[in-house]
């Protein structure tokens, strides 16, 4: 058996700034929403276009979708394009680097998805700052 935790996130913009200092590097990170009011497609390499990695996750409607480079120091940019708090506008939020999706933030953060890249210690220190909180435990049969 291997036991999987299941975190809920307490402190949104917390979780995403630490995310993305974690995963800063060679890599990007796409935001999918009405992102009409916000400023993301002025940053410096702003595209809607998808990659390999990330990927459009609304059908319909469709949405808007920009990917931006997050390399160290990029997250205050990022934070100043989308404002004070992460508004609900913003429905999914992706990071993938080199290439591998290493975050996904589903439907206003009721869905998170990690990599490997994001391990327990990673966790760990949030919950310890009081930005994720341990859920469940989860037991999945080997098989």
């Amino acid at each position: 058996m291997h036991k999987l935790r299941s975190w809920r996130i307490l402190d949104k913009r917390r979780f995403l700034n630490a995310a993305m200092k974690e995963l800063a590097g060679a890599a990007h990170i796409s935001f999918e929403g009405n992102l009409s009011s916000l400023r993301l497609t002025h940053l410096t390499g702003a595209s809607e276009e998808e990659t390999p990695a990330l990927r459009r996750n609304t059908i319909w409607p469709k949405q808007n979708f920009v990917v931006l480079p997050l390399e160290a120091g990029h997250s205050k940019a990022i934070n100043s394009a989308i404002g004070g708090t992460i508004p609900k506008a913003i429905l999914h939020i992706q990071i993938e680097r080199e290439g591998r999706l290493e975050l996904g933030i589903y439907d206003n953060f009721q869905g998170i998805a990690c990599g490997s890249a994001l391990g327990s210690q990673f966790f760990e220190q949030l919950q310890s700052a009081g930005i994720v909180k341990h859920a469940e435990n989860i037991e999945l049969a080997n098989e």
